[in-house]
């Protein structure tokens, strides 16, 4: 069981990693990034994004989005980008058995992550006319 663990572990490990943190974002666009005033750049480098925003400093805050959609809003039909959470999900069984030969028992874990078992943790809303953020909705 030891080793399923490690495994599940592993696979944490593997999934968090495939992102890119702020720092490599803020560093393949620094000639962009150095263009925002001071306290952008600090909300940037924070994780932080606020109405105003464009997308390309939204990117470099919290990254690609998890899904983009459209939504209707009072305004009219808005972008909206979700950043959402996998929580892996992890499974322990027991089986036994006996047979002409012997008896045995098995012991087996199992991590699944599925697309469909997350959770919303961001929603960041642009304007369709002026491509900047309109509305920030956090859900932590």
């Amino acid at each position: 069981m030891q080793n399923h663990l490690i495994w599940a572990f592993i696979l944490l490990l593997l999934l968090t990693a495939c992102g890119t943190t702020k720092d490599q974002r803020i560093s393949r666009n620094e000639a962009l990034f150095n263009t925002y005033t001071p306290s952008e750049r600090q909300m940037i480098r924070t994780g932080q994004v606020a109405v105003g925003f464009d997308q390309d400093m939204v990117r470099m805050a919290l990254g690609d989005p998890s899904r983009e959609t459209t939504i209707d809003t009072a305004a009219g039909k808005q972008i909206a980008w979700e950043y959402r959470h996998i929580k892996p999900s992890l499974g322990v069984s027991v089986g036994g058995g006996i047979g002409t030969r012997g008896s045995g028992i098995g012991i087996g874990s199992g991590v699944g992550v599925s697309p469909n078992n997350t959770k919303l943790r961001k929603r960041v809303v642009f304007d369709r006319q002026s491509g900047r953020v309109s509305q920030v909705e956090s859900y932590d």
